[in-house]
């Protein structure tokens, strides 16, 4: 069983990710797929995308 998985235990360790932390972003990409449905361009899908994967504010003026 080792030697089928050996790829993905010395990718884990080399790269430190794990399966949760992808689901974790998979998780994210579908809520921002939910929100992002009505607008016609992919432009606006992907800038959405970016802003919840980079954890970036959309700054506020008042």
């Amino acid at each position: 069983m080792v030697e089928r998985h050996w790829e993905g235990i010395v990718g884990h360790w080399q790269a430190g990710l794990t399966t949760a932390f992808l689901e974790g972003l998979n998780s994210l990409f579908s809520a921002v797929k939910r929100k992002a449905r009505g607008y016609r361009p992919s432009a606006y899908h992907t800038a959405m995308l970016y802003f919840v994967a980079g954890k970036l504010q959309v700054p506020y003026y008042a």
